[in-house]
């Protein structure tokens, strides 16, 4: 019954004309400098949780952007993280890969998206976030289906990224 269901859906999506999606965003590469994504995440976080980020939990958020979107160089639609949306939501996309991501006007609405994404299906990693572990917080990510690329390969690079986004997290905060 379920495949059936499921069978008729997938029909429907390819059934709609491309011009019928309302929803959808062409492609639109967004790329940017660490400062102003550190910026942004320092804002966001603010928005969703009415309190400035640790260093810990706003350097773990920067390695793992520079891991999700080449250091700033492969960000689309202001899409921090390569936030996608989740089932039952109807929001603006655009498509990379056949797979659907979040497409937000500005990095400040990105950067809110990242961190409430984080909080609603995945609030058991940031713990690890404060605490500065990237080994846990990439193995909690992985269980809550952040990512989809092997454990091991995506924790080895959340390691090597965390140590220099502290440094220039460190660098930011003494500068603002």
């Amino acid at each position: 019954m379920i495949q059936k269901i499921f069978l008729t859906f997938c029909l429907l999506l390819i059934a709609v004309p491309a011009g019928a999606d309302n929803l959808r965003r062409n492609r639109v590469r967004t790329s940017t400098d660490k400062i102003t994504i550190i910026t942004a995440l320092n804002v966001g976080y603010k928005r969703v949780f009415n309190k400035d980020p640790s260093i810990n939990t706003l350097s773990m958020s920067l390695a793992q952007i520079n891991l999700e979107n080449g250091h700033g160089k492969y960000i689309y639609n202001h899409n921090l993280g390569n936030v996608g949306p989740r089932w039952n939501q109807r929001v603006p996309y655009f498509i990379l890969g056949g797979s659907m991501f979040k497409a937000h006007n500005s990095y400040a609405d990105g950067a809110v998206h990242y961190w409430l994404h984080l909080k609603e299906v995945c609030p058991k990693a940031l713990p690890y976030f404060r605490k500065g572990d990237p080994t846990t917080a990439s193995h909690v990510m992985r269980q809550c289906k952040y990512y989809t690329a092997p454990k091991s390969h995506y924790t080895k690079l959340l390691v090597i990224l965390f140590s220099p986004a502290k440094k220039l997290v460190n660098k930011y905060k003494n500068t603002n």
